[in-house]
């Protein structure tokens, strides 16, 4: 369950269309380009369709253009997922386990690849509208993706909130804080699986 969430945020932050047909989405593209290096706190909420709280969450992102991210939950229990741009980690140490997936084909088809990606294929595979304080998501192939709609709001020019839709109706809210912007950061995207740790290669069973 806490995985198939994680791997929805991420393949929810990467939704977009034909970037060229559109002003709105050139507007966004070009605001995104600017997103390389970024790093945030972040607060989570999910919620159902009667507005309950089922979840909270603090913890870590990091965006690092082409491809690469860090998202890292620090509060109530520890997880990472962590991609250097053709590998991707979801390692929880109360589990002891790390699942291992093709970065491409786990993070291509959701609206959060248009935060770390520039390619024409990735952004071609998705719609925007804009609104008020931002952008709203969605696959043009609604099959393709869990998640069913993505916004992300912008204070003037930053980013400081993204909220994410899933099929079952679930909105999941992160309330970013502390933004930061450094081309030059040290971030590592790559992982070093600790022992005694079970494996998961998930790219093994889609080859």
């Amino acid at each position: 369950m806490i995985k198939t969430k994680l791997l929805t945020f991420f393949a929810a932050i990467t939704l977009a269309t034909n970037v060229i047909a559109e002003p709105v989405e050139t507007e966004l593209r070009k605001l995104l380009a600017d997103y390389d290096g970024f790093s945030a706190k972040f607060e989570q909420h999910v919620t159902d369709t009667e507005q309950n709280l089922l979840h909270q969450a603090q913890g870590k992102l990091v965006f690092k253009q082409p491809g690469k991210f860090r998202w890292q939950i620090e509060q109530p229990e520890q997880e990472l997922l962590l991609s250097n741009g053709s590998t991707l980690w979801w390692y929880n140490p109360f589990l002891e386990q790390v699942s291992i997936y093709d970065a491409k084909q786990a993070v291509s088809t959701t609206p959060f690849a248009l935060l770390v990606s520039n390619r024409d294929e990735v952004w071609n595979k998705f719609k925007i509208e804009k609104v008020e304080s931002g952008y709203i998501i969605t696959p043009k192939n609604a099959d393709d993706s869990q998640v069913k709609q993505l916004a992300v709001h912008f204070d003037k020019f930053l980013l400081d909130q993204i909220v994410i839709t899933d099929r079952t109706e679930q909105t999941s809210a992160y309330k970013l804080t502390s933004q930061h912007f450094d081309k030059e950061s040290a971030y590592q995207f790559d992982f070093t699986i600790p022992n005694d740790v079970e494996i998961d290669d998930q790219r093994e069973a889609t080859n």
